[in-house]
């Protein structure tokens, strides 16, 4: 079989889900929720899978949790829990795991917490403290700002640790981002609630294929293959990798390991060549930068800051030009390849941007003076303008200005047309996308030939070189920065600079090391390259890994159990939604049905000893009856005789009593029976739902404890999830039914 022939075998096994296919439907068929609930989170992601010469998925964008807010606003209990914290000292009144990432009070700082709110019980269910208190000593210890967050414009947001960028209306959960706020002193907004939710792991399992391409997925492998029965395979390069990946080389230190990684720059810079610096904090990029600010060497930084996110695709173009030094926040995940001499496809798009973008009055920042290698021939500047004058005629002039359409908005939009502009992708003939083709093209190849002298100099010096200043918790994410040099067989270097007092020797074992160099009396500026070093390094950071595989390993055996109850009910959620008239009432009658049989079930006990007794039990139970269905007509003395017989009796009256109730409300409006029936039973089943989960997160917790018991946490989770789930069944029919015979259209 050719390669040829196998791609096109291995092509028609993938099932492709394209843009165009997204949606609420989409949404709806396939996770269960409506677009009411969708529209509860404006950044709610998709997956998207790109079509063309081969398969590439985008960063997987899922909506895992989808979250509304509620009415509470703990903002005066979080701010008197942020001053508590700023009193509180570590070891005396709480202990910091920084590993577990979790905190824990001490006997003593429990006493003084509760001297200090004067309250009997941090744990108190009538006034429970406990998790304000805890959550501001996390947001004191664990969580540093310009690395797991930034603040802007009065708002505290995520940082992504992979990618470094800011993760744009994504907030913590259980009071965690209450207490950020309260810390940095904003505006402290009200809770949210999960509505739905649904793993990695779960999401992708509903799919019956499953394929992907990765160039760092190989150290990943064992996961792969044991929660996804996946098989990696390893496709070798098509040019042979010139790139020369120098040894890590360990300091004791942070300040040798910054001074070593700071003479190196300085050496390639001074031969032309273009740097890249990986940092793992906007912290770590903005020192370093002062650093080289001072000794007045020309950079870019590429962090979570807004004023150089903005600029993501300009520093990147730019990244391997002659003498170009960038200092990268993550560079995992930034999207794209740096091009050695410069990136003319990036160059020619910003070129046509700015002329865009001018020309219909929206806002943007430009690109730095010097970044375009040389301006537009005529024959290019007459295609810029064709493209202008096409844009002119379909865009608004002063766009900004429209209140239906701010000036972000009126970027998003060029920017889609320059992307499509820019692809492969078929366009309409004399569109706008059409005309910026054109340019595009043009200007793409007037770019490469100015830029081909120096693409020339920057190869015969070496290409690239990639300096790593820290360790991240995965190989792949190292590997990806790694990755930036030497692309497609050009020449490259790389060299990583590590300090036993980085975070990841810190939590996994490097203090032994340390303590060992400290006993030799090891300078600070002396580098350790040995074999035993770089297999102690490899050895940790397997170990990283390692841990928090299992976390994802036991997540996933967990979730199993909550993924499989969540199924159920969305199946049945998704039923009554999508019900029609005579479908409803069935489901609806079935739920009486089942109601009746607890009511019964409830108040049946022993065989009564007389007539008398036997007299009173019925009332009883028709009493039982009665509050739920309001309307039925049924006797005491129908309900004498055995339980069977009582549920028999009872049963026909609660359908006759159905009936009789659906037909009221189609005589105020025609099809408010069952419309009441498909709102009702979606209220109470999201409602419930939403209860349920918080329980199992309760169970999970306490699960965990049954360890020092000799028990399983697992076979407890099942268990004890399995009583609540039945429950929950319960009060949903209960709920509904009650609500239903309740219910007094005005």
């Amino acid at each position: 079989m050719t390669t040829a022939e196998r791609q096109a075998a291995y092509a028609a096994d993938i099932t492709y889900v394209t843009n165009s296919e997204l949606g609420f439907d989409y949404l709806r068929d396939n996770l269960a929720v409506t677009a009411a609930e969708a529209t509860l989170r404006p950044e709610l992601n998709f997956c998207v899978v790109d079509e063309g010469d081969s398969v590439l998925i985008d960063e997987a964008r899922v909506p895992l949790i989808i979250s509304s807010k509620t009415t509470n606003n703990p903002a005066e209990r979080c701010q008197v829990a942020t001053k508590l914290a700023a009193a509180l000292e570590p070891v005396t009144h709480y202990e910091v795991f920084e590993k577990q990432q979790t905190i824990s009070l001490t006997e003593a700082g429990q006493t003084y917490a509760e001297a200090a709110l004067q309250v009997p019980d941090l744990f108190d269910p009538k006034n429970p403290w406990a998790k304000e208190v805890v959550n501001a000593i996390k947001a004191k210890e664990l969580f540093v700002r310009e690395k797991e967050y930034i603040v802007r414009d009065g708002e505290v947001l995520i940082v992504d640790e992979f990618s470094g960028r800011v993760m744009d209306g994504r907030r913590w959960g259980d009071g965690l981002h209450q207490a950020m706020e309260a810390k940095e002193a904003v505006p402290v907004q009200a809770e949210t609630e999960v509505i739905a939710q649904i793993t990695y792991q779960s999401f992708f399992s509903r799919f019956a294929k499953l394929a992907s391409m990765s160039g760092t997925a190989l150290t990943e492998a064992e996961e792969l293959a044991s929660i996804y029965n996946l098989p990696v395979l390893a496709v070798p390069p098509v040019l042979p990798v010139q790139r020369e990946d120098t040894p890590n080389s360990v300091f004791k230190t942070v300040r040798g390991k910054s001074n070593a990684a700071l003479n190196e720059l300085m050496a390639m810079h001074r031969l032309d060549r273009p740097v890249l610096v990986g940092t793992t904090s906007v912290e770590a990029s903005e020192i370093f930068s002062e650093k080289l600010d001072s000794l007045g060497v020309k950079h870019e930084v590429l962090n979570a800051k807004p004023e150089t996110a903005q600029r993501e695709s300009e520093i990147i173009a730019q990244a391997g030009r002659k003498g170009a030094v960038t200092i990268s926040t993550n560079m995992a995940g930034r999207g794209t390849d740096i091009l050695l001499g410069g990136n003319p496809g990036f160059m020619a798009r910003l070129w046509l941007r700015q002329a865009l973008a001018t020309a219909v009055g929206i806002p943007f920042t430009p690109p730095a003076d010097g970044f375009f290698p040389a301006e537009p021939s005529d024959d290019a500047a007459a295609l810029i303008a064709d493209a202008v004058s096409q844009y002119l005629g379909t865009q608004p002039l002063i766009a900004c200005q429209d209140a239906e359409k701010p000036a972000e908005q009126a970027l998003l939009n060029l920017d889609t047309v320059l992307a499509a502009a820019a692809s492969l992708a078929p366009v309409e003939e004399g569109s706008v996308e059409d005309f910026a083709r054109e340019a595009y093209e043009v200007l793409v190849e007037e770019f490469e030939e100015v830029l081909k002298p120096e693409r020339e100099e920057v190869m015969l010096s070496g290409g690239l070189h990639v300096i790593g200043t820290n360790l991240h918790d995965s190989r792949r994410i190292d590997d990806q920065l790694r990755g930036r040099s030497g692309r497609q067989g050009d020449p490259g270097t790389t060299h990583f600079f590590l300090s036993l007092e980085d975070r990841v020797f810190r939590l996994f074992g490097g203090d032994k090391v340390k303590g060992l160099l400290d006993f030799l009396r090891v300078s600070e500026d002396q580098p350790l390259e040995s074999d035993q070093v770089a297999k102690a390094v490899t050895d940790t950071q397997e170990g990283v890994e390692r841990y928090y595989y299992e976390l994802r390993k036991k997540l996933f055996e967990f979730d199993e159990v909550l993924a499989a109850q969540r199924e159920a009910t969305y199946a049945r959620r998704k039923e009554v939604l999508l019900a029609a008239g005579d479908k409803a009432k069935e489901l609806m009658g079935s739920m009486v049905t089942e109601v009746v049989n607890d009511i019964v079930s409830a108040n049946s006990g022993k065989s009564p000893t007389s007539d008398a007794a036997e007299g009173e039990a019925s009332k009883l139970l028709l009493s039982k009856l009665q509050q739920f269905f309001p309307n039925i007509e049924l006797t005491a003395a129908q309900l004498s005789g055995s339980r069977e017989a009582q549920t028999t009796a009872a049963s026909a009256a609660a359908s006759a009593a159905l009936t009789s109730k659906l037909a009221e409300l189609d005589g105020v409006r025609p099809g408010l029976g069952v419309e009441s029936i498909r709102f009702l039973t979606l209220t109470q089943t999201d409602n419930l739902w939403k209860e349920h989960m918080k329980a199992m997160s309760f169970v999970k917790d306490f699960a965990g404890l049954k360890v020092y018991a000799q028990l399983n946490p697992l076979d407890v989770y099942r268990e004890e999830g399995l009583e609540l789930y039945n429950a929950m069944q319960r009060g949903l029919r209960q709920n509904t039914v009650y609500s239903l015979f309740a219910y007094q259209p005005k």
